[in-house]
Parts: structure tokens; C-alpha cells; sequence
């Protein structure tokens, strides 16, 4: 498995969060983003946080996302996933995966460097495949 960062706010988000974490989290409930961070080590041991992300802290401390191959991005919002696609596009180092209820703006994150925009519907919760999919 290789090195995920998840980032995210809102009602989708939090599902994904509580899959993972199995059980509710006030932190999640916010309106500011959060990041899943997952990192692989040495003979099959891993290191998961949870923690405030924002898009300022994340372009001053570019080289700490450098460890991650792959990043998931829970965006409803056109500029939050705007700037956090550049970013990650610029490092030029993980695959890029939006996950959105914004249909609309699927073409507009594809242009800007997302490899993979997944739309789901307003109210979907159904994200245990992420989850399995980073802890397998």
C-alpha cells in the first residue's frame, strides 16, 4: 500500500471519517478542512493522523507532502479544490483523486491535473471502499 493523504470538510467527508475511525468525531464537523494522513514504514507498520489542514500551511511546507503517492480530495467547493489540485499537480509526485457532489465541475478539476474526478450524489455515505482501500 503506498502513502495516502486524504483531505476533506463537509457531510461526505465525515462519512469517509467515520468509516475509517469507526464511530463520530466533533472535529469533523467543522467547516474548515481536515486531513487523513496514512504512512506506510518499515516491516508492515503504518502511522495514521488526523489533523486541520489548510491550504496556506500546506504550500508553505510543500516537501512534508512529498511522501504521499496518492491524495484524495473531498471538494464541494470550486476554489478549496482549485487550489489544492495545483498544489498537488505542481509537486508532480501522487495521483490525484477528487471526490465531489459538483458535477459541473468535474471538466474544471480534470483540466487542472486531477487523474481521477469520482461525482457522487448529494447524501452518499457510501465510502467503505475508500476506507478498505487504504487499510488494505
Amino acid at each position: 500500500m503506498k502513502n495516502c493523504l486524504v483531505i476533506g470538510v463537509g457531510e461526505a467527508f465525515t462519512s469517509f471519517v467515520q468509516t475509517i475511525r469507526g464511530g463520530s468525531d466533533s472535529l469533523f464537523f467543522r467547516k474548515s478542512p481536515v486531513a487523513y494522513s496514512l504512512i506506510r514504514g518499515e516491516r508492515h507498520s503504518c502511522t495514521e493522523k488526523l489533523s486541520p489542514v489548510s491550504f496556506d500551511e500546506s504550500y508553505l511546507h510543500q516537501e512534508e507532502l512529498l511522501v504521499y503517492q496518492s491524495v484524495y480530495l473531498f471538494v464541494d467547493e470550486w476554489p478549496e479544490g482549485r487550489d489544492f489540485i495545483t498544489l498537488f499537480r505542481q509537486l508532480g509526485t501522487c495521483r490525484i483523486f477528487v471526490l465531489t457532489q459538483e458535477q459541473q465541475n468535474a471538466s474544471l478539476y480534470k483540466g487542472l491535473g486531477a487523474h481521477y474526478v469520482i461525482i457522487s450524489k448529494p447524501g452518499y455515505k457510501g465510502y467503505r471502499w475508500l476506507a478498505e482501500q487504504l487499510s488494505g
